[in-house]
């Protein structure tokens, strides 16, 4: 089954606060838009020490979202777990969570990047302990009566756990969550329902298919917005790539260097698409999400606009039935 989801990073290349606010609010009013026209969900990650006014906080930026809006999904993509203090993010998921009517899901995982961990003055080499004793209070506190504010959803919050080795399906085994898998890795999806099975947990598995088509962006001449807009890609595509350095593979990072356009296009995470290429697309590979990044790199609000609307009018009418 296809869904459709819109994510949202608010980062650029100059961080401008009164752009970036700009572009919070364009993001809410897409959302809230399409939400109504087939848009089943929305993405909000986490990210510090940018430089570039990237999302920090994606539970609050969620329960904003879930607040202006009525059926949507909101899905935190993910949360850096050990960064937040556990009483926090249990205070704060719960409050999202109970905000939304139960319409929120935070994937948390840890992270890769050194430098967040040294602005929180949390040691990176301690990361893994930190997770464990995290999700451990995440699960105490929200099974107690005595917590407040106790979540909506029981017996917690739709949660799952996000990291790509097996100590991380051992985590989420261990406490009966759904894994996250950013990127296809059956083998590691197979480890966690043999884990899940001894331990007599229902298994649930979000992972990348073989063949991802990463983000899109509408437009009726693809060639056309490589030449126009392809920059914001390129500066998004070239970050991921820089902070990654080749040695984390996931939805958004690979092990090739990105420098140019070419890069941008061989390494296929990014797309320019017409609405007659995604159906075409998704038609071949029906079991891929269809991930819109309307505002990637700073991209302008009246283009984000005009590529949700060519997803809610050409594409997902086209696909009615397949959602």
């Amino acid at each position: 089954m296809t869904m459709a989801i819109l994510r949202f990073n608010f980062a650029a290349p100059q961080d401008d606060p009164a752009a970036r606010r700009d572009r919070i609010q364009a993001a809410m009013e897409l959302s809230s838009w399409s939400e109504t026209r087939g848009v089943s969900a929305v993405s909000f990650d986490e990210h510090h020490q940018s430089g570039h006014g990237w999302s920090c906080n994606p539970v609050m930026t969620a329960a904003i979202l879930l607040s202006r809006t009525e059926r949507v999904v909101a899905s935190v993509d993910c949360t850096l777990g050990p960064l937040w203090h556990p009483v926090r993010l249990a205070e704060d998921i719960a409050m999202a969570d109970t905000i939304g009517g139960g319409r929120l899901i935070v994937t948390i995982g840890m992270g890769y990047r050194p430098v967040e961990y040294e602005l929180f003055g949390t040691p990176f080499d301690k990361r893994g302990r930190l997770m464990d004793d995290l999700l451990d209070t995440l699960m105490s506190l929200w099974s107690s009566p005595d917590f407040t504010p106790g979540p909506l959803t029981r017996p917690h919050p739709t949660v799952f756990v996000g990291g790509s080795v097996r100590a991380t399906a051992r985590r989420a085994a261990r406490h009966g969550l759904p894994l996250n898998l950013p990127s296809h890795l059956p083998e590691l999806a197979d480890y966690y329902r043999e884990l899940c099975a001894e331990a007599g947990h229902t298994p649930i598995v979000v992972m990348p298919p073989p063949r991802s088509r990463g983000m899109v962006f509408l437009h009726e001449d693809p060639d056309r917005a490589w030449a126009e807009l392809g920059e914001h890609y390129l500066w998004e595509a070239g970050v991921y790539s820089g902070w990654g350095g080749g040695e984390v593979h996931s939805f958004m990072h690979g092990t090739e260097k990105i420098e140019t356009l070419d890069d941008v296009k061989a390494a296929g995470r990014y797309r320019f698409m017409s609405p007659e290429q995604l159906v075409a697309d998704v038609k071949e590979n029906p079991h891929d999400h269809v991930v819109l990044h309307p505002l990637v790199g700073a991209m302008p609000i009246e283009e984000a606009w005009k590529s949700v609307q060519l997803l809610t009018d050409e594409v997902l009418p086209a696909l009615k039935g397949r959602r």
